[in-house]
């Protein structure tokens, strides 16, 4: 089973599409920025203050997803931790990480760290005892003050810290092209969105695209769009609730996420083909048709990695000029308001061993300077609030930066938050519903059935 983190570690959009792993990466075609001397210094300084001046030396054994282009960057920006205090990253790439971390902790041989695009299973490992509680190590007050509430809640367990984000993706943003969008931008609200939507239906334009198609995580697509549903329209206290397993999936509040979901992707009005093409059609794919001639859609959904990777596949699309974007609006009265909360994903580190090394390098990662680093990168956006937009190299990036600094405060998305059985059993709930929309109350009490199994182990 692929664990969807964010950002696919392979994406070539027109093309066939081969997705080795997801996780919090950007697509392996952006290439991989060298950080400038001064933020290299000064991440060595970090570094050796991290270290507390001292030069411990030793391994410090790091399991993680991530191949190519991303493992490159990841290990430039641990470089300097390297050079600073002797201690050399050793990172050990999976392609099924939850499998093979869950056997190297049977047979008691956990790596020291563990970078996880599942935050819902270092959440399970931190309740079973098997991390290493890091707040003591860190500075929490500046912690509190540059990490988004909401990702620190995510990495507690009791009253103790256990996992820090080292980077972000705003999720579920409405992607357009400039030159033949004709909507709101950005809408006030949803209704005001789908008020436009219905309007071009009308007058025989198709909004939208939409694709669920992703191999054996198929339906993670539409799972996004229900999450930002349950985010937007029923509020963070029923999202927080319902992917810990507190509410019901046939509650009013998810049976009307899906709903809202249905409304678009099972309509052929709002979607050419629908419901067969949203199901057969690949999420990598489907926003091509913004750029078909004539254009299939006006409208397609996705994290902040899909403007600059369409702009290095399609020809002829740059940023900002023929693709663009706004954050999802807020939906109903419920929800929360236009530019509030977000929705977000990443990779949370996380320790299984009390050493010197795995104090020094987690608090290397709570740093400024290591976050400066990571948007230096161009692979990613740091999870660390004090980076300005600013660090960041393209338009796009900088732009999703000031939306996920502007938000007052985060949630990770749902799925990646799930038991891993509720999450498989959710995708694929996404695509029966799509098939069958009258059957959605006998889906949602499977979902229920399944829920009361997952959230027991």
């Amino acid at each position: 089973m692929i664990r969807i983190g964010w950002k696919p570690t392979a994406v070539v959009l027109g093309s066939a599409l081969l997705v080795t792993a997801c996780s919090s990466s950007a697509p392996t075609t952006a290439p991989v920025p060298t950080a400038s001397g001064g933020l290299v210094a000064a991440a060595k300084a970090a570094a050796s203050t991290a270290a507390e001046g001292k030069h411990p030396g030793g391994t410090l054994d790091l399991m993680g997803e991530l191949t190519g282009a991303q493992l490159k960057a990841y290990l430039a920006t641990l470089k300097p931790f390297e050079d600073a205090t002797g201690i050399t990253v050793k990172y050990e790439t999976t392609a099924d990480l939850f499998a093979v971390l869950q056997t190297r902790i049977s047979g008691g041989k956990p790596p020291d760290v563990v970078s996880d695009p599942s935050a819902g299973q270092l959440q399970t490992l931190a309740q079973q005892g098997k991390l290493t509680p890091i707040d003591s190590w860190l500075n929490m007050d500046q912690v509190k003050s540059q990490f988004p509430a909401g990702l620190l809640n995510l990495g507690t367990s009791g009253s103790h810290l256990y996992g820090l984000f080292y980077n972000t993706s705003v999720q579920n943003l409405v992607w357009y092209d400039p030159k033949t969008y004709t909507g709101p931008k950005p809408p006030t609200s949803w209704t005001q969105l789908q008020d436009w939507a219905t309007q071009q239906a009308a007058a025989g334009h198709t909004p939208w695209c939409v694709g669920l198609e992703s191999g054996s995580a198929s339906g993670w697509p539409g799972a996004a769009w229900i999450e930002q549903f349950m985010l937007r329209q029923a509020g963070t206290a029923a999202y927080d609730a319902w992917w810990q397993g507190k509410l019901a999936w046939s509650s009013p509040q998810v049976k009307a996420a899906f709903q809202a979901f249905g409304q678009v992707a099972t309509n052929p009005r709002m979607v050419v083909g629908a419901p067969t093409s949203v199901l057969t059609t690949s999420f990598s794919t489907s926003p091509n048709g913004l750029y078909s001639k004539p254009a299939k859609c006006a409208l397609t959904v996705q994290a902040d990695w899909l403007g600059n990777t369409l702009a290095q596949t399609v020809p002829g699309v740059t940023p900002v000029n023929d693709i663009d974007f706004f954050t999802f609006p807020a939906v109903g009265s419920g929800g929360t308001s236009d530019g509030g909360v977000i929705e977000t994903s990443g990779e949370m580190l996380a320790t299984f061993r009390d050493t010197p090394q795995t104090r020094a390098f987690m608090r290397y990662l709570a740093t400024p300077q290591f976050a400066a680093m990571v948007a230096s990168s161009g692979q990613w956006l740091a999870a660390n609030k004090s980076v300005p937009s600013t660090s960041y190299s393209t338009v796009l990036e900088q732009k999703a930066a000031q939306a996920y600094d502007s938000a007052p405060d985060v949630r990770y998305t749902a799925q990646g938050s799930m038991p891993l059985a509720m999450e498989t059993a959710f995708f694929s709930a996404v695509l029966d519903y799509v098939k069958t929309p009258a059957h959605l109350d006998s889906i949602l009490a499977g979902l229920d059935r399944t829920a009361a199994t997952a959230y027991a182990k």
